[in-house]
């Protein structure tokens, strides 16, 4: 049913020839197939014992006879054929310069400059060759009709095309000249429907008027017996069709709109079938059916009625589809085709097109390449684990389908909280990679624990059914200090009006840092007035709360990862401390110390056990004079030096580090700055941006304002300049 045409080249390949017709000498024709991609297994197709054929992978149907098929496939832009006989599955390679056969015939042709050799390859005979060259000028590329005879177009002498039927007896040229077209017909197309017609399209010019025109060509008289005129603008290259009762051929009235027309040959009624918009639609006629469709739905990215091959009874106006899909057709003997196509039932491959028992077309797959015309899942590659602290950035996780035109769709959810990042989008080669950067939509790093996963594959073309998979991975990342959710990101804490706040986030949009969600941790909290964040104290992996009530008794709240434990007493008479501070490793052990300057200036160590029964040691007198310091903050390793360290704003505003020594105390102390009594809490919030260094979270005494002081690791200048915190809302009282 498809016709080749040269000015179509994204169709497959066709069931007719159209012969070059522009002005100028012979030249070396070859046709020029679309390939389809994709890889076939070792047992591609069933023997010929078993009834299928194996049909080569990427190549598509370029003519068929009685006694076999020829196949073509591009590589590298060289277009190849081969011959397979239906008897025994047995193949040949055809020569270079081969072109598709006309249509329902075993002969094909090889072109070289102007001498054709016809391969008759039922019979295995001498091939003939015919040189139109010896003819004369202005012939052009013609095509066999039979074992000795070619079919060819030659520039007439009052502008118009002639068509030639060149046929060669006892080393003989004989040439004639088909009768009944007008001398100014410009032939735009040639087709070879059946071994003993000719349907020819033709441009011609009547009473001032262009009009196109279609004649029925008898071989055998070498003469046009019918003649009908068609749309006359834009349809010269569409599709034309030929059975013993009807004649059709496709009009475009309008941009959007595609019509076939079915004409009675014996002068009935003329059908329209209005099908529409359409690309390169292909027509054939088997019986009192019309067979129509699109190539290129395999590949298709949008779904299309017209991609599959569908029949319409030309006598009840009856629709039948008969394949999903269609790549390229060829016609057949006795008024079959053979259409390289694919059904979700059997698949990718060659099927015969026949009149059934009671007249209604049937399929037959006659070879398969043996690819699914479903969409099928061939690997993928999705971690059990992912580790956000060494893993790429962002996370491939990796499907890999039998085609690319395929809409994906992939959600991994957090088991424990329900929370989801998704995305979506067509493959590249087949292959869908989505790249996780380890964040929710909303800039929340991913929690640590278990998720599930979803990949949904829906078929672009809207041919078979989707293709789901599921399945589990694990997010693993360190903890960190400050982190109350246990993503591997420190969390500041707000207390407002008696109820606990973590801000979540810390995600970055150039160089401002935000927290955009703010998630009850606790209640009531109204009753502390002091609260330290000192990290891992009590022996968990999580962050731990360390608060003192109004009569002067301190609380462990134990972090779990994702909400605090109930309180434990630590002890009694913290009410001597004007300042207490934790989140840094004094001595090298491993575990965050506390550290507390009482009403006399002295400033204590509070070693912690990593026993919740017990958090810290016994207290050890580290200084004295210490009452010239309205805030104390313990930033962690911020200097570079072998233990974490403090930092004391006086009452001045003057900003001062002491180093750690590793031993629980401190060095002599380096001015940072002033100007820090403009903020109402110094924070030492870890790590935000990741970088391996602890940071500084302030917000200023005036409006809450929050400011964020990267660390760089340089105890000299131990703060980059700061940089805005978005969401500051409730940000007075962070700690």
């Amino acid at each position: 049913m498809s016709r080749a045409r040269t000015s179509r080249p994204h169709l497959a390949t066709a069931v007719a020839i159209a012969l070059a017709v522009t002005a100028g000498t012979t030249a070396t024709a070859t046709a020029a197939p679309e390939t389809t991609t994709g890889a076939v297994t070792a047992a591609a197709g069933q023997s010929a014992e078993q009834g299928v054929l194996p049909f080569p992978d990427g190549a598509v149907i370029a003519g068929a006879g009685r006694t076999g098929f020829l196949a073509g496939r591009t590589v590298d832009g060289k277009t190849t054929y081969e011959w397979t006989r239906y008897a025994d599955g047995s193949t040949s390679a055809l020569p270079a310069g081969t072109l598709p056969p006309p249509g329902r015939t075993d002969v094909v042709t090889t072109v070289d400059g102007s001498v054709h050799t016809l391969h008759d390859m039922a019979s295995g005979a001498e091939p003939v060759t015919i040189d139109v060259g010896l003819l004369g000028v202005g012939y052009r590329t013609g095509r066999a009709i039979g074992p000795s005879t070619l079919v060819t177009t030659k520039a007439g002498s009052a502008g118009g095309s002639e068509v030639h039927i060149v046929s060669k007896a006892n080393g003989t040229l004989v040439d004639d000249k088909v009768t009944g077209l007008p001398e100014t017909a410009v032939v735009r197309r040639l087709t070879v429907d059946r071994p003993g017609t000719l349907l020819v399209r033709y441009a011609d010019v009547y009473d001032g008027s262009p009009g196109t025109h279609i004649a029925v060509v008898d071989v055998e008289k070498r003469a046009v017996v019918e003649q009908y005129e068609t749309q006359p603008v834009g349809n010269h290259d569409t599709d034309v069709a030929l059975s013993a009762t009807h004649i059709a051929w496709i009009e475009r009235p309008t941009y959007n709109t595609t019509d076939v027309v079915v004409v009675r040959r014996d002068g009935g009624e003329t059908k329209r079938v209005h099908l529409g918009a359409s690309g390169s639609l292909s027509i054939e006629l088997t019986g009192d059916w019309l067979l129509y469709g699109q190539a290129g739905g395999y590949q298709a990215i949008q779904p299309n009625p017209l991609y599959a091959l569908t029949a319409q009874s030309l006598t009840s106006g009856e629709t039948v589809k008969l394949l999903d899909h269609l790549t390229s057709s060829a016609p057949g003997p006795d008024g079959t085709q053979l259409v390289r196509g694919g059904t979700v039932a059997e698949g990718e491959g060659l099927y015969r097109i026949a009149p059934g028992p009671d007249g209604r077309p049937v399929t037959e797959l006659v070879a398969s390449t043996g690819k699914p015309t479903t969409l099928e899942l061939l690997g993928q590659n999705v971690p059990e684990v992912i580790d956000l602290d060494h893993a790429p950035d962002p996370v491939p996780l990796t499907w890999t389908f039998s085609r690319s035109s395929v809409r994906v769709q992939v959600d991994v959810v957090h088991t424990a909280t329900g929370r989801t990042w998704s995305d979506g989008g067509y493959p590249d080669n087949g292959t869908y990679t989505a790249r996780w950067n380890g964040l929710f939509p909303d800039g929340i790093a991913a929690y640590n624990g278990a998720y599930t996963w979803r990949m949904t594959a829906e078929p672009a073309n809207g041919i078979g059914p989707s293709l789901t998979r599921t399945g589990t991975l694990r997010i693993d990342r360190r903890t960190v200090q400050h982190d109350f959710n246990d993503n591997g990101v420190p969390d500041p804490l707000v207390e407002e009006r008696g109820q606990l706040f973590h801000l979540d986030g810390g995600d970055f949009f150039g160089e401002t840092v935000r927290f955009p969600l703010k998630s009850i941790l606790g209640t009531p909290w109204g009753v502390y007035d002091r609260l330290v964040s000192p990290g891992d104290v009590a022996g968990s992996p999580h962050s731990d709360i360390v608060a003192r009530d109004g009569a002067g008794v301190l609380w462990l709240h134990q972090g779990t990862g994702h909400a605090l434990a109930p309180r434990v007493r630590i002890g009694g008479g913290w009410q001597v401390y004007r300042q207490i501070t934790g989140g840094s490793d004094l001595d090298g052990d491993g575990r965050t110390d506390l550290v507390a300057s009482d009403t006399a200036g002295t400033l204590w160590f509070y070693k912690s056990t990593g026993d919740a029964t017990k958090p810290f040691a016994p207290r050890k007198r580290i200084g004295g004079g210490w009452t010239i310091y309205n805030s104390l903050t313990a930033t962690g390793d911020i200097g570079g030096g072998p233990a974490g360290d403090l930092i004391a704003r006086d009452t001045s505003g003057v900003l001062w580090l002491y180093l750690g020594k590793g031993d629980g105390t401190f060095a002599p102390r380096t001015r940072i700055g002033g100007g820090w009594n403009a903020y109402a809490n110094i924070v030492g919030i870890g790590d935000i941006d990741r970088d391996g260094r602890p940071d500084l979270l302030a917000t200023t005494t005036v409006g809450g304002y929050a400011y964020r002081y990267q660390g760089t690791g340089n105890w000299r200048a131990p703060f980059a300049p700061s940089r805005p915190v978005q969401n500051r809302s409730g940000l007075v009282t962070v700690f």
